[in-house]
């Protein structure tokens, strides 16, 4: 893979090389590396196709740059996906409301998701939502909620049987639904106790997405290559197992760079600038791939709505606007480390997106590739920190 000048970036030429290193160097990191799987069935699905490999002295299951190509070349491109390109959306999963009027954080309801719901089906900007809050215990309540009050695409969670069962119902007579996993727990640890749901959505032809949330600092290294090398890696490993299982069938890469800010005592700052150009570098990379995708941006670090969420939102909206993506989640009415969600930010920032306009970006210095970054990688290898 090469990123063409047809690829509009940040940088130009510089920044084209990068990222066709770090498409290298993911793949590298598969091989090399390998990510540490205690699924005896991942384990076999993968090494039967005689280009994969376990190693039990470190518990590492280490994938072929091959499989990991023959899978980009089964999954569908971003034509045949429903959402269209420059997608604004919310997405994500906040397990607090923010009481706009009080500032208390609350247990949400299914009366939020059909309010998230309503607003997002009337709103020009918005192209797609995720549910998000969490109304725990009740997958197919949400589920419901969301089509009877929004016309407009969904990515839902579903991980119960009947969870999964509700949304291949919706996937055959509605469409236009994902459903969302988390499969790698940063860095390269496959989380067997989501393998199965993820197994069984995938075989039944449910479009799923792959979201995995490297963070620069904690579990990713410190570099903009790096960040998104590992990043990479994590989605490519999630498709190539879903297409080995079912191929053809619709995976998104959802892969979240993220910064660890070191001046916050390395929470993650979703309102930095660096945090968008990360996302909006991601979506390149996928796009020269051909590969439908969602990532982050337009999110902030503060803990209420306030001017400086606004500032950070906007600063996102006028990058992703000058360069174009597909879709972009948590842009509206996320807080503070997505920990809670407020209906007047996400009211107020559907009007301020419409506003922002591409010249309104700001000026960002990229930094260069970064050789130590692979080196880093492999040196935790699936350890964090």
């Amino acid at each position: 893979m090469e990123i063409t000048s047809a690829i509009t970036v940040p940088g130009g030429q510089e920044t084209r090389r990068m990222l066709t290193r770090v498409h290298q160097d993911a793949l590298r990191i598969l091989e090399e590396v390998g990510g540490r799987c205690t699924s005896l069935e991942v384990q076999n699905l993968l090494v039967d196709t005689g280009l994969a490999a376990y190693d039990d002295t470190t518990g590492h299951l280490h994938v072929l740059a091959p499989l990991v190509e023959q899978a980009l070349a089964t999954t569908p491109g971003r034509d045949a996906y429903w959402i269209p390109p420059n997608s604004f959306g919310v997405g994500g999963t906040a397990p607090f409301i923010h009481d706009d009027r009080s500032g208390e954080l609350l247990a949400p309801t299914l009366t939020d998701v059909a309010r998230i719901a309503q607003i997002v089906d009337q709103a020009q900007p918005v192209n797609f939502m995720a549910r998000g809050v969490l109304v725990p215990g009740h997958e197919v309540d949400v589920m419901d909620t969301m089509i009877a009050h929004c016309r407009k695409p969904i990515y839902a969670g579903a991980t119960t049987e009947a969870g999964i069962q509700r949304a291949k119902e919706i996937h055959e007579s509605r469409g236009n639904i994902t459903v969302q996993f988390s499969i790698i727990n940063s860095p390269l640890n496959i989380m067997e106790g989501q393998i199965a749901p993820f197994l069984s959505c995938v075989r039944q032809g449910i479009p799923v997405y792959v979201s995995t949330m490297p963070m620069a600092g904690l579990s990713a290294p410190y570099s903009m290559s790096g960040l998104l090398t590992l990043t990479h890696a994590e989605a490519l490993f999630g498709t190539t197992l879903a297409q080995v299982v079912n191929p053809g069938g619709t995976v998104v890469h959802a892969g979240l760079p993220a910064v660890a800010k070191i001046q916050k005592n390395y929470a993650v700052d979703l309102g930095l600038v660096a945090h968008n150009v990360a996302n909006l570098l991601q979506d390149k990379i996928c796009e020269s791939l051909n590969m439908p995708s969602v990532h982050s941006a337009c999110g902030t670090n503060e803990e209420r709505p306030n001017k400086r969420a606004e500032a950070d939102a906007a600063a996102g909206y006028a990058i992703l606007k000058k360069y174009g993506f597909h879709q972009m989640r948590h842009a509206f009415g996320f807080l503070k480390e997505l920990v809670s969600f407020s209906m007047a930010k996400l009211e107020r920032h559907i009007e301020l997106c419409q506003g922002t306009s591409a010249d309104q970006a700001p000026e960002y210095d990229l930094e260069p590739y970064d050789n130590a970054g692979v080196d880093v990688i492999a040196r935790n290898g699936s350890s964090p920190n």
